[in-house]
């Protein structure tokens, strides 16, 4: 049984077609079982349908049911739509050690009470017989360990693809510049160069992917979780990037220019972190691309 407190992550909404599977024979339900494809009318997704769903649904659907303050969406207008979008996502269908859906934190949202935990436990260990879903591989001894194996397994093609890049180009308010004016060559451990699709700007979009695959600036993306007795548990999203720019600015300081990430860039910033931490716990991280040597020899 998980502890009280653990949070639920919504994530962008990865809409799919359902795979159908037709009622019928004993062997259309062994092939499906054998593919490990979700099947109409299983255990797992009945219990999701029934309970979980249900439990859930009144206490997160106020932001990840609409996109509230740039939530990501995974719960549907209805239980059915929601298992959909569930398993569109990669990771989140997984042992409930490991899930997101059970292992994220509290967050900006209320978190999972200990029955709402108990009940997305029950389905997860569900979907983990009905899927054939490998054994826990666990998690890093600490917290460097876990921070390289994040980094190893970020993909340089679909950082590029989801735009994430020009963040760097992201503008400040009150004309104060970009991110990349102040945070060219990392400093204050935050490394922002390139930000366009512009040709000229490909080796520093190159180096500044790199960067934030290393220590220290690895830690805008994901962050460090204790357990209650102080030692290391796991790492989840930072949120710095997105937070940065609109938190409270303190007299007496030097404050941050105030900024906002368009939402776009916010969803996939989300998604992206979500993603590769769900592709680490889950051993999915061969055939990661990288930045091609020329562009790094070249921001040199």
């Amino acid at each position: 049984m998980k502890r009280p407190g653990k949070g639920i992550v919504l994530v962008a909404l990865v809409l799919g077609t359902a795979a159908a599977m037709a009622c019928g024979s004993s062997d259309d339900d062994e092939n499906a079982s054998s593919s490990g494809a979700a099947a109409g009318g299983s255990d797992a997704k009945k219990f999701f349908v029934e309970k979980v769903h249900a439990s859930v649904s009144d206490s997160c659907r106020e932001c990840h049911g609409t996109a509230s303050r740039g939530a990501p969406v995974f719960l549907g207008p209805n239980a059915e739509a929601s298992y959909t979008a569930i398993e569109g996502f990669p990771g989140l269908l997984a042992a409930p050690s490991f899930s997101p859906i059970v292992q994220k934190g509290v967050h900006s949202g209320p978190a999972l009470t200990q029955t709402q935990s108990d009940l997305a436990t029950q389905w997860l260990n569900l979907e983990v017989k009905a899927r054939k879903l490998g054994a826990d591989p666990g998690v890093p001894k600490n917290l460097r360990a876990a921070f390289k194996a994040f980094g190893d397994c970020m993909d340089f093609a679909k950082w590029t693809e989801l735009k994430l890049h020009t963040i760097a180009a992201v503008a400040a308010e009150g004309n104060r510049g970009q991110c990349r004016s102040c945070h060219a060559t990392g400093e204050a451990s935050l490394w922002l160069s390139g930000g366009t699709d512009n040709p000229n700007d490909e080796s520093q979009n190159a180096i500044t992917f790199t960067k934030f695959r290393e220590f220290p600036y690895i830690q805008r993306l994901v962050v460090g979780r204790v357990k209650d007795d102080g030692t290391f548990e796991d790492i989840e999203p930072a949120r710095r990037l997105i937070d940065k720019g609109t938190e409270a600015q303190q007299l007496q300081a030097n404050s941050h220019p105030r900024y906002s990430l368009p939402s776009d860039l916010v969803t996939a910033l989300s998604s992206y972190v979500l993603e590769t931490i769900s592709n680490v716990k889950a051993n999915r991280c061969t055939g990661i691309s990288s930045p091609d040597a020329g562009l790094l020899d070249a921001s040199q």
